[in-house]
């Protein structure tokens, strides 16, 4: 910086200089004026150099040069790859391990925002994560609730001494509501909910908390559907869960008390499931 400030060729009356770490500097500055040109190479270790990209993106006229340097390194080279994929900014050329970029005429996005999804770089999951759900649709319905069910009893099998079985109903008919007795033995923090919905769904619903065992015994009340599942299968599962999945489903209660709101919930993965035990019902056409 003293060799800049002490050059012939600038010019004091138009520049201000602003000494610290820009981590530091950045969210304390105020921009009085639009950018029409940024080079980024402060701090370079991770997340600094998306630190600075934020502070000084929104200021960006369109048109504006971006410079990013040192894009051979791992931190700044991810912020050069977010920047190719985003629509905000066009990139022009790389000079050796300097990106040159184009503010475009796209709309800001919003730095108090989150909106992920809308972002190029986001645009694509990574399938190094996601292979299994893929591969799961593409099997039938029935067989991926097959193997669904193995896994579960295999880890259950291996990991925890619980039991859990539903005696009845087994098939039949249901009315609007009625009663779900069973079996178990609950070990350690274990917890017994009873969660049903329409065959084929997608989500469960809680029924009423968590259901006290006595003796190897226990029985719930449980709702089926509305009126207009009349003549529709249900099923039901009872389930031994740790007590965060039973945290979970007790604040799930609290606000459909509160709210009247009543999404349905997942099932736990089945790492978190001690035991469980599935029927199914037909709901009546005269309930």
């Amino acid at each position: 910086m003293r060799n800049v400030a002490a050059s012939a060729l600038l010019r004091p009356g138009v520049v201000r200089f602003v000494e610290g770490p820009t981590q530091q500097t950045l969210p304390q500055h105020h921009f009085s004026n639009r950018l029409q040109a940024l080079l980024l190479d402060g701090p370079h270790a991770y997340p600094f150099p998306e630190l600075e990209y934020y502070f000084f993106y929104p200021h960006l006229d369109p048109g504006a040069l971006l410079i990013v340097d040192d894009i051979q390194i791992r931190s700044v080279h991810n912020l050069y790859e977010f920047l190719r994929s985003d629509r905000m900014f066009r990139l022009d050329e790389v000079v050796h391990t300097t990106a040159f970029f184009t503010r475009t005429d796209a709309p800001t996005f919003s730095p108090s925002g989150d909106g992920w999804w809308e972002q190029g770089y986001n645009r694509k999951p990574l399938l190094r994560y996601l292979w299994r759900e893929r591969v799961k649709a593409w099997l039938p319905r029935g067989l991926r609730a097959g193997l669904s069910k193995a896994r579960r009893r295999a880890l259950q099998q291996s990991h925890t001494t619980c039991q859990v079985r539903i005696v009845r109903p087994r098939g039949g008919e249901v009315g609007e509501a009625g009663t779900v007795e069973g079996a178990a033995v609950l070990t350690g923090e274990a917890c017994l909910w009873v969660l049903v919905r329409r065959a084929g769904g997608s989500g469960w619903w809680p029924q009423g908390g968590p259901v006290p065992v006595c003796g190897g015994r226990w029985s719930g009340i449980v709702s089926y559907g509305e009126p207009r599942d009349q003549g529709h299968r249900f099923e039901i599962c009872a389930l031994a869960v740790g007590p965060a999945t039973n945290d979970v489903w007790l604040r799930w209660l609290d606000r459909a008390k509160t709210t009247g709101n009543c999404p349905p919930v997942e099932l736990p993965s089945a790492e978190f499931v001690y035991a469980e035990s599935y029927a199914s019902v037909r709901k009546s056409r005269e309930a």
